[in-house]
């Protein structure tokens, strides 16, 4: 038998699945806040905190969306399930940051839609797929793609390879690159499958503060982009 907060729960669910009120959603996302915080708590030392409880929102939104009351699960650990798939965002999330404000947004909302598609596809969806459930035409789906694949190329430490394409550009980019950058290039991404150094490593191996790695790793992400774009 449920017990009265899971009961309580369940009956607030119903009349925001009824009625898509936003205040309704707000208290629901109100009283999961504990074990979306347990959850964030579990990355907040890698990634910046603020961006990370943002996703996870997302992520309980789109458990409280997909919630079936008569599969027997009670809303809470329907989505604390949901929430261990935080940990498969860190990546991409880390670098919120670094994005433009005006670009967060679209940001999100791509994420929020290639997770979705992936899940219910069982595969890596395609541009017209992406298009068609993000309202955007495709050009803008395969620019935006590749815009922020740059960025989480060098910004993920290695954990980010998608296409024969991107492999072409970036064995294109590193033969261009003079042999000191070359190396650390290869050791920031794991150039051909070397294990990629995080940025302690790096610091300690190059001689650098935080701030010059920074500084490096924009300007890798700057020069891949003007080189994808047909730029020298």
């Amino acid at each position: 038998m449920a017990s009265d907060r899971q009961q309580q729960d369940l009956d607030i669910w119903r009349e925001w699945h009824n009625t898509h009120d936003p205040q309704k959603l707000n208290q629901l996302l109100l009283r999961l806040d504990p074990l979306i915080q347990s959850e964030v708590n579990k990355w907040g030392s890698a990634v910046p905190r603020p961006a990370l409880e943002a996703k996870a929102r997302l992520l309980a939104v789109e458990a409280l969306e997909q919630y079936n009351p008569n599969k027997g699960a009670a809303i809470g650990t329907h989505v604390a399930s949901r929430l261990r798939k935080l940990s498969r965002s860190v990546y991409p999330y880390q670098n919120v940051a670094r994005i433009p404000e005006n670009q967060q947004l679209y940001y999100n909302t791509f994420q929020v839609a290639h997770n979705k598609l992936e899940e219910n596809l069982g595969r890596t969806p395609t541009v017209p797929e992406l298009a068609d459930d993000l309202g955007w035409s495709a050009r803008r789906v395969t620019t935006f793609q590749k815009s922020f694949g740059r960025r989480e190329l060098v910004e993920s430490e290695g954990s980010y390879w998608k296409t024969e394409e991107d492999d072409g550009l970036v064995d294109f980019y590193y033969h261009g690159l003079a042999p000191r950058d070359q190396k650390v290039f290869g050791d920031i991404v794991g150039y051909k499958g070397a294990k990629p150094l995080n940025n302690t490593e790096l610091m300690k191996k190059y001689s650098m503060t935080q701030g010059q790695l920074s500084y490096q790793k924009r300007k890798f992400i700057d020069d891949l982009e003007r080189v994808q774009h047909g730029h020298p």
